[in-house]
């Protein structure tokens, strides 16, 4: 697809060539891990140009263009660079020390770290993706510090184990339109028809995998609502025990489409960094 069809098309959910720009000027992030150090002692030792943001303690924005995998903060551990909007499905989710957590499409391990860190090392979570995918999990599970977690290579849309878990994220594999400019080239409606087919059978496994009770977060790095509230939709249609909650923790977004308005959409322009997509669902018991 062609820049100026693909910005006719996005122009359907927001303004276009304020979101095209914001994701072509946006700034590198990363999060500081406190599995290896606190946020106070990494601002003492740190001298990297950053600003904090105030929805969540561990996140920074670089002041100046650095690249941070060469820095000694980097190779401690210190800190993982991550883009702001990917650090919210784990806030979302909200996982605590001693829950059983599922990550189902794991790599390259951003999110699985973040959620360890949030459940302090503390009980069990499973990091799952495709065998030739997981060396970036381990990878990242050994440079953070991550020991609570379990590296897995099942099939996401075929997950064996049910009601097993209190809180499972899905971050889908997508078509990327929200991260990525690239994509834009790609980008075809048989190519999302084919990706939201996969994404429809994840987010039942997903679900099935959680326990009554339980919290699945379903997110995306794309615009489209065949991976998006479409995914949703499909699930509430098949379990009937799926129920769409509110997101509580304050951060800048956007309603999803469709009535799902519980659902959040962040663009480009919104928080400075990737547009995403995020529902978060519960197992009503």
């Amino acid at each position: 697809m062609e820049e100026k069809e693909f910005l006719d098309w996005l122009s359907s959910f927001t303004d276009s060539e304020l979101a095209f720009n914001s994701l072509k000027s946006q700034k590198d992030s990363f999060r500081i891990n406190t599995l290896k150090i606190p946020i106070a002692t990494f601002e003492e030792i740190s001298q990297l140009k950053c600003e904090p943001l105030g929805w969540y303690p561990s996140a920074r924005l670089l002041s100046v263009p650095i690249q941070l995998g060469n820095t000694f903060e980097y190779f401690l551990g210190y800190l993982h660079p991550q883009s702001l909007s990917s650090m919210v499905p784990p806030l979302v989710l909200d996982p605590k020390p001693g829950e059983q957590v599922l990550d189902l499409t794991a790599a390259p391990g951003s999110k699985t770290t973040q959620i360890s860190s949030l459940m302090e090392n503390q009980g069990i979570l499973v990091a799952n993706d495709e065998p030739d995918r997981e060396i970036f999990i381990v990878n990242n599970l050994s440079r953070l510090g991550a020991l609570n977690v379990i590296v897995t290579n099942r099939d996401a849309k075929h997950w064996p184990l049910k009601k097993e878990f209190d809180k499972v994220l899905l971050d889908a594999p997508c078509s990327a339109l929200g991260s990525n400019l690239n994509a834009l080239r790609r980008f075809s409606l048989p190519g999302i028809q084919k990706l939201a087919t996969v994404q429809k059978d994840m987010i039942i496994s997903a679900f099935d995998a959680l326990k009554p009770g339980g919290t699945l977060v379903y997110s995306t790095c794309t615009y489209t609502k065949e991976e998006n509230e479409d995914a949703i939709s499909y699930l509430f249609e098949r379990r009937h025990e799926a129920k769409l909650e509110k997101i509580k923790i304050k951060i800048p977004h956007e309603k999803g489409l469709d009535g799902l308005t519980e659902a959040w959409r962040i663009y480009p322009q919104t928080l400075g960094s990737e547009g995403f997509f995020i529902a978060k669902i519960k197992k009503v018991e």
